[in-house]
């Protein structure tokens, strides 16, 4: 008498009905995942650029000298094109140094602490009325802005379909992150 092995392998109609199933799991998943890549990048700029601020706020009171952040942008208010932070010493919101200079042990004298590029991924970052042009620290760690008055405000970071992020700044220099409460 012999003896027919076992079939072990899987037929074609089998292995179809498995590719269906799982294209169909990939398409309700892929949703859900894009938005959450959208959700993790406003999450890494907006910290990227609290990192940024926080910078700007400790190098003030370690130096015990204004410290201030401009946009790149010539545009009021347009913060994603990227950003730079420098010692201010005159405070005038403008850098006095040399285009090169980071040797920032000369006292007196303005050099860079940061060069931020642009933030690209199809975000904005958006400078509310008080912080069009400039922010700055002063020694104490309190804030100064370029819409004078009590510098309270907040900037906004968008990419479409989401509601964004708003970093928001009291007048005593703290600063905080959190969900933007309208779609952008």
């Amino acid at each position: 008498m012999k003896k027919f092995a076992a079939n072990n392998g899987f037929t074609l109609i089998e292995l179809m009905i498995t590719l269906v199933v799982v294209i169909i799991l990939a398409a309700i998943a892929a949703p859900s995942f894009n938005n959450m890549i959208r959700e993790n990048r406003l999450a890494t700029q907006a910290n990227l650029f609290l990192g940024s601020l926080q910078l700007a706020k400790s190098e003030a009171i370690r130096r015990g000298a204004q410290v201030t952040m401009i946009p790149e942008s010539n545009t009021a208010g347009e913060w994603h094109g990227g950003w730079r932070i420098f010692t201010d010493w005159n405070r005038n919101q403008t850098f006095n140094g040399d285009a090169n200079a980071t040797d920032c042990s000369t006292e007196g004298q303005d050099c860079y602490l940061l060069f931020q590029e642009s933030i690209g991924n199809n975000l904005t970052l958006l400078g509310d009325s008080q912080y069009q042009d400039w922010i700055a620290f002063t020694p104490s760690g309190e804030t100064l802005s370029s819409g004078g008055g009590l510098p309270m405000g907040t900037f906004t970071l968008c990419t479409p379909n989401t509601n964004g992020r708003d970093i928001v700044i009291n007048n005593a220099g703290r600063m905080r992150v959190e969900e933007g409460g309208a779609a952008c």
